[in-house]
Order: C-alpha cells, then structure tokens, then sequence
C-alpha cells in the first residue's frame, strides 16, 4: 500500500476520481483557500502542491523543487506553506467529498441490517510522545471503505456522536465508546450497537432500577456465552428520561490461553504505575462485555459475538493509512499545516485505494479461508523492505524526478 510518486503523473486519471459536482475553482474561493492569481494561477495547480507535500511526503522545499521543474509553478518555501496553512479548510472539504461520494455505494446488508465500526486513531507531531491529533473514523464493513471521517486535536473524544446514524445501521465500538450519554441517541435515530465495555465503564442497574452485581453475575454464569438484561445509569440531571434505557449484557467467558494474557497485561501496565491491579479488573479480563440494543428475537448472544468480530476490520483500515500509506509519518508542528498534510494525505490514499481496490471478507484470525483480495495500494520497487524516510536524499530526488516525466507509462 506505498503510495508510489507516479501517481501524480496520472494527474487525468486521480482527477477523474473527484466527485463530478465538485467545483474545485469556485469551493477554493469560498474557503478562502484561493483568492487572487498570482504565482499559483488556479485552483488545481495549488490542489497537486498540497498533495505533492502531504500525499507524497515531499518537504516543501522538495515540492517547491518539483514544482518548478515540471514547469508547474514557481515560488519558495515560505508562500508555499503559507498557501497551504490557508488551504487546510478547503482540503478537509475536498476529503469529505470523497468520503460523500464512496458513501453512495450500495451497501451490502446482514439480516436487513448495515454494519459500520466506529473508531478513532491518534497522530503525533514530530518529538511528540502523546496524541497530537486524532481521526474519527467510520466504516462501511460490506464495501470495505471509510463513509465518515472527523479530524480533531487532542480534545476531540472519541464518543459514538461522532457518526450520523440511519435506520438499519449497526454501529460496533470498542470500550472507549460506551458512555452512558451517547447509546440513547444511537437507538433515536433508528439504529442499533453492539459496544464493549468494561467492568467499571457505566453504571449498571437491573431493569427495576436495583443496584446490579455485575461480578455475582459472571460467578453465576454457567455456559461460556449467556446474556442479562441491564439498565443504564445515564447520569442525566433534572428530569428523567421518559423511558429507561434497557440493554441486554451478553457476556462471554474468554479462553484460559486469553484471560491470563490478558491479566499479564493488566500486572504489567500496574507495575509500570508502581501500583498494584485491581482485583476486579483481573477478574473481568476473563470475560468479554457486549452491551447492544439489538433484539434478542433475531439476534441470539452468539450472532451479537460474530458480528462484533467484523470490527476487526476497521484496524487493517487504520494500518493501510498510516503504518503502510504513511499517516503516521506528520512531518508539520504548526497546527494549520499539520491539517493540510493529514488532508492532503487522506486524498492521495483514498484515491490510490480507489484505483487498486480491495475487499477484505473475513478476520486473519478466523476460521477457514480468507479469500481476500490484495489490500496494497501500490508496492514500493525501489525499496520494498525499508522505510521511505530511511532513504538518502539522492534517492529521494531520483524518485521524485520520475513524476516529471510526462508521459509515464508505470502503473500505480
């Protein structure tokens, strides 16, 4: 899934992927992103700088390098990322226009249902050791694409409002999205979640409102899979809610082989804290929680288990865009520039992913085969096992003399 320097060279054909209502002059304009003509004439010319620097990872020197020796423009580093910090806007709408358009796939459903994960991952400035940034993301599981993405700084929590919901839709969230005050809105809308959760992560009552034991409940359980009705303690102040919000628990017990990694886990990040682990905490890492609003009429605990194992996806998601497109590799400190290269670097991936096309269909830790398609965008020739930024600069320049050739006959 390395995105090759080629692709710039098939300006005709990435071009051809933006969606056909997108006015690229006149939605520039409007963000302010382009206002006068002056070394950079229009809108499409500023459009592949930014991607030249965030989707191929050039510096803006190099890019201002490329730039002139393709005959495109000419201008130095300093108006560059000046164009660029102004462009930031302008490219998120340009990457939400992707998204928009991708979402208009026909989706494939499960039992009458659309499945989507939910997720967020963290992106770190150069020296930073914590999250700088993080993208809210959403995932069609049946067409294997992103159909809602948000970008925010290091406030931005993840919760399940970050993604508009329809009727049919089955939204699946790991524990960091199970907060009292978010699963209401989820079934308002008409959808329906399957999220995990932890011993401590809501307050559970039983359907009466009674205190729940939630640890004499998993003594109790007999069958590796069961299921207990709950009710949420959904923290709101004043007035009631009109009705109480009734979730079923499925629990199930985890393998001997993942309940002591697990609990391995748990010592070792307590110790790194000078702590000792929470008892409860070690007890309820030999159980998977599931809270959902599903019917249990159509669907029994094990149907809420296997389709919780489909988020697996949304991962291999995360690792084509930033450990293999290079996501990951934010080379920009100042905030309205990190933007730029974050947006312009979701463009060139989510096109090139476009152009190769995959389909993951089943977990690499299920059962059977995969039958998968391949999920690279494009491999790296000239250095398939080491790290783009581990090149020397010569060889980086050679690279990126290859996209000023044009009429480039290599694929992407």
């Amino acid at each position: 899934m390395k995105i090759r320097p080629e692709i710039l060279d098939h300006w005709p054909e990435v071009s051809a992927r933006f969606p056909a209502g997108l006015d690229l002059e006149a939605t520039a304009r409007l963000r302010g992103a382009f206002t006068r003509a002056r070394e950079i004439k229009n809108a499409e010319t500023l459009l592949r700088l930014a991607l030249a620097y965030g989707g191929l990872g050039m510096s803006l020197r190099e890019t201002c390098a490329w730039a002139e020796a393709g005959g495109i423009v000419s201008l130095s580093d300093p108006s560059l990322l000046d164009r660029l910090c102004k462009a930031a806007p302008w490219l998120g709408d340009i990457v939400a226009a992707l998204i928009a358009e991708q979402a208009k796939v026909p989706a494939g459903r499960w039992a009458g249902h659309r499945l989507r994960a939910l997720d967020g991952t963290s992106i770190c400035q150069p020296g930073a050791d914590r999250t700088t940034w993080r993208l809210h993301v959403g995932y069609d599981l049946a067409t294997g694409q992103v159909d809602q993405l948000e970008l925010t700084d290091v406030h931005g929590a993840e919760n399940l409002q970050r993604l508009s919901y329809a009727p049919g839709d089955i939204a699946l969230s790991d524990r960091y999205y199970a907060r009292p005050r978010d699963l209401r809105p989820v079934i308002d809308a008409g959808a329906d979640f399957i999220v995990r959760t932890g011993w401590n992560s809501l307050r559970l009552l039983q359907p009466n409102g009674e205190p729940f034991d939630l640890f004499a409940a998993l003594a109790a359980q007999a069958e590796q899979e069961s299921e207990v009705q709950v009710r949420i303690h959904e923290g709101v102040t004043g007035a009631a809610p009109p009705q109480p919000l009734i979730l079923r628990l499925v629990i199930r017990r985890k393998d001997p082989d993942q309940a002591q990694a697990e609990q391995k886990r748990l010592i070792k990040d307590a110790k790194k804290r000078a702590k000792q682990p929470d008892p409860r905490s070690l007890e309820a890492a030999k159980y998977i929680l599931l809270l959902t609003s599903l019917p249990v009429a159509t669907f029994p605990p094990a149907d809420i288990l296997t389709l919780y194992r489909f988020r697996w996806q949304i991962e291999l998601a995360f690792k084509r865009f930033k450990s293999l497109a290079g996501l990951d590799m934010l080379p920009a400190k100042k905030p309205e520039l990190a933007r730029a290269w974050i947006y312009a670097r979701l463009i060139v991936a989510i096109i090139a992913e476009q152009i190769a096309g995959q389909v993951p269909e089943s977990s690499p830790s299920g059962h059977g085969k995969t039958g998968r398609k391949p999920i690279a965008l494009a491999s790296h020739e000239n250095c398939p096992r080491q790290h783009p930024r581990c090149r020397s600069r010569a060889a980086a320049m050679a690279d990126r003399s290859q996209l000023l050739r044009p009429n480039s006959s290599s694929s992407l």
